[in-house]
């Protein structure tokens, strides 16, 4: 069940402190722990969720009609679109991940003891300014060099994805001294983010047909949650719950488990993964077998058989030319979601137990292919065994489902399965096993399209 460790006694009486307080206060970790009043931090934390994908989010979303469809197609009639327009989203998976995975694990060795503060406002910063960069080029024609924009594209992309790394591994690595449902709270942010830009992608592609506007509205909407993020971190020493929780923290690894203060090497680093490595391999197969098949192989199924007469839901999906984005994107977000919400009550099974579960996730991937991935373009060799177009959207939801709420109980246990002392080692561990998941998921739809699909 939830921790609520911080929550009053029953009958006893509630201090109605305010949320901004003045400066910490010597007896901050005397007596228990205080309320988060009105939840705001708890909700704060849920913002950098969203935060630490919507910059992204907003970008892959926009991507196909702003990039491959318009500011990287040649000037002239008739043009053939080069490679890096065809191909964009392969060169988007490499420019991306990678710097993200690689940042993430030297984000591990950098100073860990003391405030992260530093970076997560650093890499916020660089964020913002990646965000700006791209509004700057909107207006622009860039038919003329379209090269050149590309490279221009790619390099912001890199620093996007290296500061995001940093801030998403930063803020796990924060949470992890709170109680257990903060870890789930960023969870749950991503998973909000990620319904909030599909129904703005789906409202744009019914009712607009502007590309740099609606471009502009996206990325503009991005920039603003970055700076709620960074104005709601700046505040979150105001409150007498975060700080009581973030000293807590701080002094158990000034302390240590033996009263010596603790030193960062890889002993160290060894002996956390040694006493939660389950916990992380958990982490990683929850992501592993989500992007293994979500989006890439999910939104190149297309109906089985081609021209079959499609029920009256299906077809209105169709012809206002959102049947992707409802059936696979905000159908995912919805159910992820509620797993998110879902583990925030219900914890099981234990963490000891938790790999039962998390294993045989892995049976999705095949049954996924053995729809009708890659469409008209399918190997011969392999017949489509899962033909209903509702029986593909059903198990969506469940796949969608299980990653929501074993990517919120993996993630809530890595960090406790260790001392206190090692939670933020822990946790921001985890962060780095959840991104090499994404990053090794994405990488392997490229095996599964070389095997189930034929290249013309």
């Amino acid at each position: 069940m939830v921790n609520d460790d911080h929550l009053p006694h029953k009958g006893a009486a509630v201090e109605r402190e305010p949320f901004i307080e003045g400066h910490m206060k010597a007896d901050d970790l005397d007596g228990p722990p205080p309320n988060d009043r009105y939840r705001i931090v708890y909700w704060i934390i849920v913002l950098h969720g969203i935060g630490a994908l919507m910059p992204w989010n907003m970008l892959i979303s926009i991507a196909p009609q702003y990039y491959m469809d318009y500011k990287l197609v040649p000037e002239g009639t008739n043009v053939t679109k080069p490679d890096y327009a065809v191909n964009f989203f392969s060169y988007l998976g490499f420019f991306s991940q990678l710097p993200n995975l690689l940042l993430n694990l030297m984000n591990l060795f950098i100073v860990v003891k003391g405030s992260l503060t530093p970076r997560i406002v650093i890499s916020l910063l660089l964020v913002g300014a990646s965000v700006i960069f791209t509004i700057s080029f909107i207006f622009v024609n860039t038919s003329t060099w379209t090269l050149g924009f590309f490279i221009m594209t790619m390099a912001s992309v890199v620093v996007l994805n290296s500061a995001n790394g940093i801030y998403q591994n930063s803020v796990y690595g924060l949470v992890a001294d709170f109680p257990v449902h903060f870890t789930n709270a960023v969870i749950l942010g991503n998973n909000v983010c990620g319904i909030f830009v599909t129904l703005l992608l789906i409202i744009t592609t019914i009712y607009t047909s502007d590309v740099e506007w609606s471009a502009f509205y996206f990325f503009l909407i991005a920039l603003t949650i970055v700076v709620g993020c960074l104005v709601s971190f700046l505040l979150l020493p105001k409150s007498r719950f975060y700080r009581y929780y973030t000293k807590k923290g701080l002094k158990l690894r000034e302390v240590g488990n033996n009263g010596e203060s603790e030193k960062v090497t890889l002993s160290l680093f060894y002996g956390v993964f040694k006493e939660a490595w389950l916990s992380m391999l958990n982490v990683f197969l929850v992501f592993f077998v989500t992007l293994a098949v979500f989006p890439a192989v999910l939104t190149n199924t297309p109906l089985f058989p081609p021209g079959k007469d499609q029920d009256f839901i299906i077809r209105l999906l169709h012809e206002k030319k959102i049947y992707v984005l409802v059936t696979t994107f905000l159908n995912f977000n919805v159910f992820a979601v509620i797993g998110n919400s879902i583990a925030n009550l219900v914890q099981w099974p234990s963490p000891k137990y938790l790999w039962m579960v998390v294993f045989p996730r892995l049976f999705f991937i095949p049954i996924f292919l053995f729809c009708n991935y890659g469409g008209s373009n399918r190997s011969s060799t392999f017949p489509v065994l899962i033909e209903n177009e509702w029986s593909f959207i059903v198990l969506i939801a469940l796949m969608s489902l299980s990653h929501g709420y074993l990517s919120s109980l993996s993630m809530m246990y890595a960090p406790k399965a260790v001392d206190e002392s090692k939670a933020r080692i822990a946790g921001m561990m985890s962060a780095f096993f959840l991104v090499l998941g994404i990053t090794l998921g994405i990488n392997f739809t490229f095996i599964e399209s070389h095997i189930f699909v034929v290249t013309q």
